[in-house]
């Protein structure tokens, strides 16, 4: 394949479809939560019929990710077909580009996403009508106010939503409360620079992302470094 002007052409018009694509998965995800408001109204002990639409959500969840992290490669091979002279196998790039991007684990997406929040939200809504729902049932625990109050592990989320790798600095936007390891944020800064936005999937903040948007997040930074120590005593 070369890479002419006609076959970008041909790429403009696949990427138009697959953002078609991203519109159904989106249907989808709201049809879902649609769905398991009417279970649980009509039936609130259905914990089967529940766990079966979670795992329909995380499958578009999923999907997404993956149709996200596709059109980045698309158009990082985009790029550099477009700053070479030479004749280039796009396909070959592609797949290349593909290996090097960093996949994210469903569960550690589920935790940001808003439509799973919204999900979640829904049932614990109509399951417990007369109690206000506690942020920590949505995406797990939050401050008390007290830094040296224990957090449990499985609970607290360290790792990074967009490199999936765990995090050593933490730190938060300010705009949207979500939360990346901050090597790996400020490197995608530097990669999109005035394109770059919250990496996260779903994420309603729609403001351009650069280093003064973000905020050291001490308390999570000292969850880590406690997980850390308790990790390497009970090696010795």
């Amino acid at each position: 394949m070369s890479s002419g002007a006609t076959h970008f052409g041909v790429v403009d018009q696949a990427i138009k479809s697959m953002k078609t694509v991203e519109e159904y998965i989106d249907v989808g995800m709201e049809t879902t939560i649609d769905v398991v408001q009417d279970l649980v109204e009509n039936d609130k002990e259905n914990e089967a019929g529940v766990a079966e639409l979670e795992k329909v959500m995380k499958s578009y969840i999923k999907m997404e990710s993956d149709l996200h992290r596709f059109l980045e490669a698309v158009q990082q091979v985009k790029h550099k077909a477009s700053k070479s002279k030479e004749r280039m196998d796009l396909e070959s790039l592609l797949d290349k580009t593909l290996e090097e991007l960093p996949k994210s684990n469903v569960e550690v997406l589920c935790h940001d996403h808003v439509k799973f929040q919204d999900f979640k939200e829904r049932i614990l809504e109509i399951q417990h009508p007369d109690e206000s729902v506690p942020a920590s049932a949505l995406t797990g625990p939050s401050s008390t106010g007290d830094d040296d109050v224990a957090m449990t592990q499985p609970e607290i989320n360290t790792r990074c939503p967009y490199t999936g790798m765990e995090m050593k600095n933490p730190v938060k936007n300010k705009a949207c409360g979500h939360k990346y390891d901050k090597e790996g944020i400020l490197q995608y800064i530097k990669n999109k620079g005035k394109r770059a936005k919250c990496p996260i999937n779903g994420c309603v903040n729609v403001k351009t992302l650069d280093a003064s948007c973000l905020e050291e997040d001490r308390e999570l930074k000292r969850y880590i470094e406690r997980k850390q120590r308790g990790k390497r005593s009970q090696r010795t």
